[in-house]
Parts: C-alpha cells; sequence; structure tokens
C-alpha cells in the first residue's frame, strides 16, 4: 500500500487520542476543583449552619408539642376557682370572648360567688390588662350577681357606669326588687343617693338615672298610698316624665285603674297614651307590628275605661309609628298603597271613630317626613280617594294644616283644593282663609 493510502487515517487516529486526553485532563481538573470547594464549605461551618437549622427545627417543634401539653386542659377551665386565672386564659380569644367554655366558666363562678369576692374581683380586675369589651362584659356579669348579693355596691355602680355614659339607666330595673325584697334598707341606700347628690350630674340636675329607682317607688305606693305617687310623679321634671315607659310596663291588671288615674293626674294625654301603647295593661296591643283581632283589643281597651280622646290619641300614634316604619323602608319613596289600605282597615275595625283622624294625621306625618312630590302625590290621591268613599273632614284638615302654617312644603294651591272638599262650611271657610 502506497503512503499516501495509509498517512491519513493515522493521523485522525492521533487527533482523537490527543482530544482524549484532554478532556481526561480537564475532567480532573474540575474534580479537584469541586474538592478543593468542598473542604473550603467544611472548613467555614457550613455544614454545621445546617446541622444547626436541623435542631433549631426539631428544638421549635418539641416547643409548640410542649406548649400544647401546657395548655390548661378542658377539665381545668370546666373546674378552675381561680378567676383572674380564667379571665386572663379567656383574654386572647378576640371577638368570640363570650362564646368560650371559660366565659362559661367564669359566668357560673360569679353566681357561685358570695357578694364579698365579687367586689373583690370587681375591683381586681380593673388592675388586669384585659381587652376593654371583655372587661366591660365581666363587669355587668359580676354587676347582675351584685344586685342580689350587695345591692348597695351595685346600684351605685351603675350610677356611676350611667353618669358616664357607659350604660343606660334600664340596667337598674331591678331595682323595685330590692324595693321589695328590703324595703327599709332600699330605702335608706337611695336616700343617702340623693342627700349625696349623685344623680345631679346632668344639665338642670334632670337626671335621666332616677328614674328607674322614681319609678319603682311610685308602683310600690300606686295601691298603699296613691298620693306619695302622685307627689313623687309630679316631682319628676314633665319632659322626662314620658320616658317612665321602660319602668312602668309591668303593671299588674288589678292596680289598671290606680295606674291610669296617676297618669291622667300628672301627664299630658299624648305623654300618658304613649305609656299606655306599650304596656302589659293594653297587653302588647299596640306594638310595632301588631294587627291582633279588633274585637279582643276593643275588650281590652273598654276594661281600661278609656275615653274616647285617650282611644283616638292612641290609635293615630299607633298608625303614625306604623306609616312611619313603613315610610322608612321604602326609602321615602312611595309607600306601599296596600299597606297603608290594610292599617287604616285595622283601626277602623278597632275604633271607626279615631280611623280618619289616625289617617290624617299619618298622611301628615309622610308631609313632615319627606319632601319629595312622590310623597305629596301620594298624600292627595290617598286623601282623595278616601274622602270620595265617605271618611270625614277629620281626615283632610291635618294635610291642609299642615300646609297653612308652613311645617310642610305641600304646596298651597293642593291644600286649597282639599280645603274646597270640607263639608262643614265653617271649618272650610276658616282652612281657606288661612292659606290664603
Amino acid at each position: 500500500m502506497k503512503p499516501i493510502h495509509w498517512v491519513p487515517p493515522i493521523l485522525a487516529l492521533i487527533t482523537a487520542a490527543a482530544w482524549l486526553a484532554d478532556l481526561q485532563s480537564a475532567r480532573r481538573t474540575l474534580e479537584q476543583k469541586n474538592a478543593s470547594l468542598q473542604r473550603k464549605l467544611i472548613g467555614s461551618g457550613s455544614t454545621g449552619s445546617i446541622r444547626t437549622s436541623g435542631a433549631k427545627v426539631r428544638t421549635i417543634s418539641q416547643k409548640a408539642r410542649a406548649d400544647e401539653k401546657n395548655q390548661p386542659s378542658a377539665d381545668w377551665v370546666s373546674t378552675s376557682k381561680d378567676w383572674n386565672a380564667l379571665v386572663m386564659f379567656n383574654n386572647n380569644e378576640g371577638a368570640r370572648f363570650n362564646l368560650t367554655a371559660a366565659c362559661r366558666r367564669l359566668e357560673q363562678l360569679a353566681s357561685e360567688m358570695t357578694g364579698d369576692e365579687l367586689v373583690t374581683a370587681y375591683g381586681e380586675i380593673a388592675a388586669l390588662p384585659v381587652e376593654a369589651e371583655f372587661r366591660n362584659y365581666l363587669e355587668f356579669v359580676m354587676l347582675d350577681q351584685l344586685k342580689r348579693k350587695n345591692p348597695e355596691f351595685a346600684f351605685s355602680q351603675y350610677i356611676a357606669k350611667c353618669q358616664n355614659g357607659d350604660t343606660s339607666p334600664a340596667q337598674m330595673t331591678d331595682f323595685n326588687q330590692w324595693l321589695a325584697r328590703d324595703p327599709a334598707a332600699a330605702t335608706a341606700w337611695y336616700e343617702t343617693q340623693l342627700a349625696g347628690n349623685v344623680f345631679d350630674k346632668t344639665l338642670d340636675g334632670k337626671s335621666p338615672s332616677m328614674l328607674p329607682f322614681e319609678s319603682a317607688f311610685i308602683m310600690s305606693s300606686l295601691v298603699s298610698d296613691p298620693a306619695a305617687a302622685e307627689q313623687r310623679m309630679n316631682n319628676i321634671p314633665a319632659d322626662l316624665r314620658g320616658s317612665l315607659a321602660d319602668y312602668l310596663w309591668n303593671v299588674p291588671p288589678e292596680n289598671a285603674k290606680a295606674f291610669v288615674d296617676l297618669l291622667r293626674k300628672t301627664m299630658t294625654v299624648d305623654q300618658y297614651v304613649s305609656i299606655l301603647r306599650n304596656n302589659r295593661l293594653t297587653e302588647y296591643n299596640f306594638s310595632p307590628g301588631s294587627s291582633g283581632d279588633p274585637a279582643k283589643i276593643q275588650k281590652n281597651l273598654d276594661s281600661l275605661g278609656l275615653t274616647s280622646e285617650e282611644r283616638s290619641t292612641l290609635l293615630t300614634q299607633h298608625f303614625e309609628e306604623l306609616a312611619k316604619y313603613g315610610a322608612r323602608r321604602a326609602g321615602w319613596g312611595n309607600p306601599s298603597r296596600e299597606k297603608f289600605d290594610e292599617l287604616r282597615g285595622w283601626i277602623q275595625a278597632v275604633d271607626p271613630p279615631s280611623a280618619d283622624r289616625a289617617t290624617g294625621l299619618a298622611l301628615q306625618m309622610y308631609l313632615e317626613q319627606s319632601k319629595t312630590a312622590e310623597i305629596q302625590n301620594f298624600v292627595e290621591k290617598v286623601a282623595l280617594d278616601y274622602h270620595r268613599s265617605g271618611s270625614g273632614d277629620e281626615l283632610l284638615i291635618p294635610i291642609i294644616a299642615c300646609s297653612a302654617n308652613g311645617s310642610t312644603s305641600f304646596p298651597k294651591e293642593r291644600a286649597r283644593m282639599l280645603a274646597a272638599k270640607i263639608s262643614d262650611e265653617d271649618i272650610r271657610e276658616m282652612m281657606l282663609q288661612k292659606l290664603e
């Protein structure tokens, strides 16, 4: 074979061998560098850090398990008598503080504690780092128990809270129970409060905080000493007497006559009818949303001996309140005509002579509360529809009067049109003159 044929393959083999040698050399160099880097990392403690990190994870996990073991057991929560420990344990429950087993246990403890223990706990809680809402809740839990176990302390605290705006006088309605249970002690305590001027912290000394106490004394002497009851009622500022409904609602039926007589002697018709409207004596027939059997309601009003004026005022107040509620639900847009007709029909069934006046005043209320053209159209149409169907002048007069005296924006030209419908000539001319 000629050299020209075998020289090229030999050269190719030599080149390939050289390339493989270089590749192996590069590989050995890379391995050496990797080994050197690993030694440096080991020397700098990285591996130790990794081990330390693993140890920390194990430590945290162990701590979590330990914390779980250290949590109070359900048995401890349900049996503990350590008031402060339970308070602090439950303090971390946030908005659900009153839904927990610990809170139920605190309520139970409060019912079991003596008056002295409750007073001590009440004082100690002021120094505990407790959330305000939870603190207030616990204070009222304790005071509710103290009304029976140490009423002097409880009602003194209630008065202070009421004067500071932290509660309402309604929290003190239980005073009548103390007065019935121990009249001498309750009377002595109250007279001490009066002597100490604790009720003179409101404008002009007209303190709403007095109402639950005065009401209790009024009711306790209603039958046994009606003159004393009347005197106490007259001592209450006139503008506060209308607020007595919350404290005079639970009147025994056998005291009905004495109660109504007292109201008639000491209040305006509007004031005392407002009290009677949501009273036990009227069997809650006139509470919001009420639509009881008219025959039953008539019998109830007869038993109370209410006059025609009182019945008319009562039903008018009720119709106005229901109409106002319905208008609010309608956003002061057009009220439901169907609902309005239903209310009027119920008033007519209970006391027919009151229906027209009550309807007119309810329509007047719409005009006073809303200035929209929609309401004006509604009032005018309803008034005309009822008048055409036989309603009396009493339905129109309130609407016309409110336009004449400027208390509403009902246009006078519309009011004059309604006034022309009045059947009584003298009243018609008088109303037209007022609209000039």
